[in-house]
């Protein structure tokens, strides 16, 4: 792929660790009576803000944004809830391709709990269907709860493997396949996506398109650890395909540095 003198740099050392999100946040603890599972009034207000406010802005910002969505129709045989797993390129991408994809169903993010720092965030997220993700035992048994309680009501779970944030990464980053234990134990089928780019022809950031790929049913003759690698090996072999395959835009070129060097990235979060 040609590259210009107009397209940034960045160095990484490591794929697995390195964040390029730029956003500074801490991620504090999850409040002992932090309360997964929207209901009562609290659902009712989740659901008005969802339909009636933030999925109508998200629509008009996707069409003003230039983003396209293609293979929408693979989900139609899907009558119950699932899971979505898909590359991590950019802050909007934590919503954006998740929420489009699941229309007319619901979708929750599970992600860390950096957003939990920013006083309107945390209030406006978390009706919004984010769902915070903790080490703590506790935690994890009512995530765990709140996953199967969405499921059964049809609704879509979201989860970013690769965790941390490359902007505009054309390529596919290794990635844990713990987050995959969710979908083995739900027994729940996973629909992977990647998000490749496009030049823009007005404007100097490029434009995304989201790609669904055919979901990907737990085996039933297979243990839950054994689905959990099965899921993770399919999803990275589906990614790894569309990198290869598609067409995308490098507008961010990724190189890998030597320990001692120590040339600074000239990204920033006005990219």
């Amino acid at each position: 792929m040609k590259f210009d003198k107009k397209q940034r740099v960045i160095y990484y050392k490591d794929e697995l660790n390195d964040d390029f999100g730029e956003v500074g946040l801490s991620r504090p603890a999850i409040p002992k009576n932090y309360k997964y599972i929207r209901s009562g009034v609290g659902k009712f207000f989740s659901d008005a803000l969802y339909y009636l406010i933030a999925y109508p802005i998200l629509r008009v910002f996707c069409l003003f944004a230039g983003v396209r969505i293609k293979g929408k129709k693979k989900l139609k045989p899907l009558k119950k809830g699932y899971f979505l797993y898909g590359n991590h390129t950019g802050l909007i991408d934590a919503i954006t391709p998740a929420v489009m994809i699941a229309s007319p169903k619901r979708a929750n993010i599970v992600a860390y709990t950096d957003a939990m720092t920013i006083p309107v965030a945390r209030r406006v997220l978390k009706p919004l269907g984010y769902m915070p993700v903790s080490d703590k035992l506790s935690d994890l048994k009512k995530l765990y709860k709140a996953i199967d309680y969405y499921l059964e009501h049809k609704q879509c779970i979201a989860i970013y493997p690769e965790a941390h944030i490359w902007p505009y990464y054309t390529g596919v980053r290794k990635f844990l396949s713990t987050s995959f234990r969710y979908p083995a134990k739900a027994g729940a089928p996973v629909v992977p996506f990647f998000s490749t780019f496009r030049k823009s022809k007005f404007s100097e950031k490029p434009k995304m398109t989201i790609n669904i790929g055919d979901p990907i049913y737990p085996d039933p003759s297979l243990s839950v650890a054994e689905n959990t690698e099965r899921f993770a090996k399919m999803t990275y072999e589906y990614m790894l395909n569309c990198s290869a395959t598609l067409p995308n835009y490098e507008y961010i070129k990724y190189i890998k540095s030597d320990e001692q060097d120590e040339t600074p990235s000239p990204y920033n979060e006005n990219i």
